[in-house]
């Protein structure tokens, strides 16, 4: 990219981010972002701090933006000639106090330098302790004072710079800290991953990029592991897995999936070969796609063995730490059983107490609004209240009653109707008798009590007294039995003309 065309790339970019700032004619506020405001740090405090947050805006617009001049990348900050003639405007020139804006967000840790970055053993958010503060305001803060009231110095307590030679001493490259703390999700997705993987993960992808990122993730947000060419994520709170580093089985896995990578790579371009070439060279092609096929499958399988025997053992190391911290738990004194015994009768005790306090509480607020003269409950309105419950409950019991009443009756009702159905089937079965039928039976009756006495008479049959009598008893007894036996046949022959008739007055 050409000095001029990267120019006009980030004056583009400002322009179309900045529209009423920089202008033309530029306004009164521009001329005086551009000009050197070092000295309105002592003499215009709070208009510095709006010049610095101004320049902080534009300066990390461009490097989130990838918009630097003469390079792309998006963490890194490269402070030289080449920015300051790209932040170059028309009837403003240059910004005088660009090398003050940089020194200033490098003192407050906005930018930091990259080689001390990179360096660094501790985070950069990483706070000493109490007593190293608390040694550096009461040791440091009267050195630097007296320090600031030699002649030699400056109001600041620097040497007195100007802006030129403050320019030449903060050129260089500084990590915009804002942004390299917004990759945090860079360390989703697998397990493990090459650094050249990581280097396309969400950034523009150049060299001095990844390394920030990888360093920052690494040291900072301690989520990955990065030894030689290798990257593994890890849980931040796993000290164990931290000290563990990279083992010989993460080099093993990463090899494979490295592998899988280049055969697909491989498999898609034999494919394309085929879809391309002749019937001869497709042959061959076929048989090298068979095979880089069954590779693909062999290792594939593998990978799904490792990672979940990897899986297995730390669901069982979640069961390990599971049950010691259950068991620690349960070692507690106050979980003993003698312990829970004591501690429920103590709350029962307690609760004992307050109840009674409670009911004191109630009586002495019944005793005192008894001595205020507190309205008492009228008596008429308790026992209208009564009757209207009394009343509601005899309505219900009526009700109830009611209910049941219908209930027997439609009970009976078919109780009838079924008793009237039986008769009416016994009616249609039974056989009517005829009025000739009765008066023959009637009349055979007669006929054989006729003829027992008219045989006697006839066979000159000789009785002395007691034979007689007891021949007359028997008569007498005949007699009686047949005179039962037409009141049975009257009676049933009544009993048919009664059911005859009740059917067909039905019918």
């Amino acid at each position: 990219m050409s000095s001029s065309s990267a120019n006009t790339n980030t004056s583009t970019y400002l322009s179309t981010t900045l529209p009423n700032e920089l202008r033309t004619p530029p306004p009164a506020r521009l001329q005086s972002l551009y000009s050197d405001i070092h000295r309105q740090k002592q003499s215009n405090p709070e208009g510095f701090r709006s010049s610095i947050g101004w320049w902080t805006r534009v300066l990390d617009g461009l490097v989130r933006n990838g918009k630097q001049p003469e390079s792309d990348d998006a963490l890194v900050l490269h402070v030289g000639e080449t920015l300051g003639e790209a932040l170059r405007w028309e009837k403003v020139g240059r910004p005088l106090g660009l090398g003050c804006v940089v020194e200033e967000l490098a003192n407050t840790r906005v930018l930091v330098p990259l080689q001390t970055f990179l360096k660094s053993p501790v985070p950069m958010n990483y706070q000493p302790g109490l007593a190293y503060r608390v040694a550096a305001f009461v040791v440091g803060k009267p050195f630097w004072w007296v320090v600031s009231q030699l002649p030699f110095m400056g109001e600041d307590g620097e040497s007195g710079l100007t802006s030129e030679e403050r320019w030449r001493k903060v050129k260089g490259d500084y990590v915009v800290l804002a942004v390299v703390k917004g990759l945090g999700g860079i360390a989703s997705g697998g397990r493990y991953r090459s650094a050249a993987e990581v280097k396309t993960a969400g950034i523009h992808g150049v060299a001095l990029d990844m390394d920030v990122v990888l360093k920052y993730l690494e040291r900072d947000a301690r989520v990955l592991v990065v030894e030689k060419k290798a990257v593994k994520f890890v849980d931040p709170t796993d000290a164990e897995a931290i000290a563990e580093g990279i083992a010989e089985v993460d080099y093993c896995v990463l090899e494979l999936k490295t592998t899988l990578g280049k055969l697909a790579e491989q498999i898609t371009e034999i494919e394309r070969q085929i879809q391309e070439c002749g019937s001869t060279r497709s042959k061959q092609l076929e048989e090298l796609l068979e095979k880089r096929l069954g590779s693909q499958e062999t290792l594939q399988t593998v990978l799904n063995k490792i990672e979940s025997a990897a899986t297995e053992v730390e669901i069982m190391k979640a069961y390990d730490t599971s049950a010691r911290t259950l068991r620690t738990i349960l070692q507690n004194p106050l979980l003993q059983h003698e312990s829970i015994e004591d501690t429920m009768e103590r709350m029962a005790d307690v609760l004992a107490d307050h109840k009674e306090i409670e009911d004191a509480i109630k009586l002495g607020n019944e005793v005192a609004a008894g001595a205020a003269g507190a309205v008492e409950a009228d008596d008429d309105e308790l026992k209208k209240e009564l009757e209207i419950l009394v009343e509601e409950q005899r309505k219900e019991e009526e009700a109830v009653k009611e209910r049941e009443r219908q209930r027997k009756e439609a009970k009976a009702k078919a109780k009838a109707k079924e008793a009237e159905k039986r008769d009416r089937q016994r009616a249609e079965t039974a056989m009517p008798y005829d009025e000739e039928e009765v008066q023959r039976r009637l009349e055979a009756v007669h006929a054989t009590a006729s003829v027992g006495l008219d045989g006697m008479k006839e066979g000159g049959w000789q009785y002395d007294g007691a034979q007689l009598a007891q021949r007359a008893h028997v008569i007498n007894n005949q007699n009686a039995e047949l005179k039962m036996e037409k009141e049975v046949v009257e009676s049933e022959a009544a009993g048919a003309t009664a059911a005859n008739t009740n059917y067909l007055i039905a019918g």
